[in-house]
């Protein structure tokens, strides 16, 4: 039964090999920013700065010349507002404006020194983001760490069924020592 299921895997792993690479398509949606790096805070904290919101979240830098610094924002300022949504940590920020285009407006609120301000931003297109995986350079790229990636999983699938054949050819032989 598990050599069956490590065969069957490993001819679906054979067949995306064979199918080719995929075609890379670009994102139809541009990503806004606000031009902010920022951290969740406690309720002891926002208390601690005079932040009378049940949430908030404290800008820890501000982008140079972005589109927060413009608007006037610091860091040590707690954002408690955007777009007329309430934010308490970075994945809340950027739900506030994730739909939003560059060029557009966003109202804030936010605490400063105890007092509570507002402020428009116009947001900016977002850099181009790296997909974080070394092997990955970009469309291009792509093909090459496909097939790498294909070859890699077909590698393991066999040294799995490996394993597997010799743990049934033995049935009583201590598993944890069974080694490809």
């Amino acid at each position: 039964m598990r050599t069956a299921i490590a065969t069957a895997a490993l001819a679906l792993a054979a067949g995306l090999a064979a199918a080719g690479p995929v075609p890379w398509r670009p994102p139809t949606r541009v990503a806004v920013r606000l031009g902010v790096r920022v951290v969740g805070t406690t309720d002891q904290l926002r208390k601690a700065l005079g932040v009378g919101a049940d949430k908030g979240a404290l800008i820890l830098e501000v982008e140079p010349a972005g589109p927060a610094a413009r608007a006037g924002l610091q860091a040590g300022d707690v954002l408690t507002d955007v777009g007329g949504a309430p934010v308490g940590d970075a994945e809340e920020i950027l739900q506030a404006h994730a739909d939003r285009k560059p060029g557009a407006d966003v109202p804030l609120q936010y605490v400063r020194e105890r007092e509570v301000r507002t402020a428009s931003v116009t947001l900016a297109a977002a850099p181009e983001r790296r997909s974080g995986f070394p092997w990955f350079e970009g469309p291009e790229g792509l093909p090459r760490a496909w097939r790498a990636f294909q070859d890699r999983i077909e590698r393991e699938l066999k040294e799995l069924d490996e394993r597997l054949r010799r743990l049934e050819e033995h049935p009583g032989l201590d598993r944890t020592s069974v080694r490809p």
